[in-house]
């Protein structure tokens, strides 16, 4: 059993269409572990603000076919074949970890790089797991955060509803639900 850490996003009606895919996911790998929602500015286009949370499951699939049933999942909730890189997405849904595993595996590079270079994956992963150390960096996903430094890309939690619940609302008394902004070092 491996366990997959999935980084979703959407800009596109993101409160539906998360809503559709994270029901996708627990259709078909089981129980969900869910990070706190955040919102944030599109990155490398303009367009309207997205919604990002990370989904952690345990499955016996090859990460081959994790990685065709979440494209399978993307196009049933309407992403475009060749949708350009940087975007609007209806749903967007990466395999962000898989366990320890580093470098490339069955196609996929482990960890994805968005880890290390988008604050809309590690910063919801930091709060969900702040004690994860992933694979290539001897620093937890908190230390990660701390040391973050992306000036151009603000973010906040923010409340998202899930099968009746807000999957946020356990962590925004403990965050103030206000945009942070990453300090440059240079």
């Amino acid at each position: 059993m491996a366990r997959f850490y999935l980084g979703l996003g959407s800009n596109i009606n993101p409160a539906h269409n998360l809503a559709l895919g994270l029901d996708a996911l627990e259709q078909q790998f089981g129980a969900l572990t869910l990070s706190p929602a955040v919102e944030s500015q599109s990155v490398g286009f303009q367009g309207d603000n997205f919604i990002n949370l990370v989904a952690v499951v345990d499955t016996d699939r090859s990460i081959t076919a994790v990685a065709q049933q979440l494209r399978q999942i993307e196009y049933q909730y309407g992403r475009e074949l060749n949708a350009t890189k940087f975007s609007g997405r209806t749903l967007d849904i990466d395999i962000v970890m898989v366990d320890q595993l580093q470098g490339l595996h069955e196609g996929i590079q482990l960890p994805r790089i968005d880890l290390f270079e988008h604050a809309y994956t590690l910063y919801p992963l930091s709060l969900l797991l702040p004690e994860l150390v992933p694979p290539c960096t001897t620093l937890t996903t908190a230390q990660l955060w701390q040391q973050f430094n992306d000036a151009e890309q603000a973010l906040w939690l923010t409340s998202f509803y899930w099968q009746g619940r807000d999957i946020s609302a356990d962590w925004l008394p403990l965050v103030q639900a206000q945009p942070v902004e990453c300090e440059s070092t240079g």
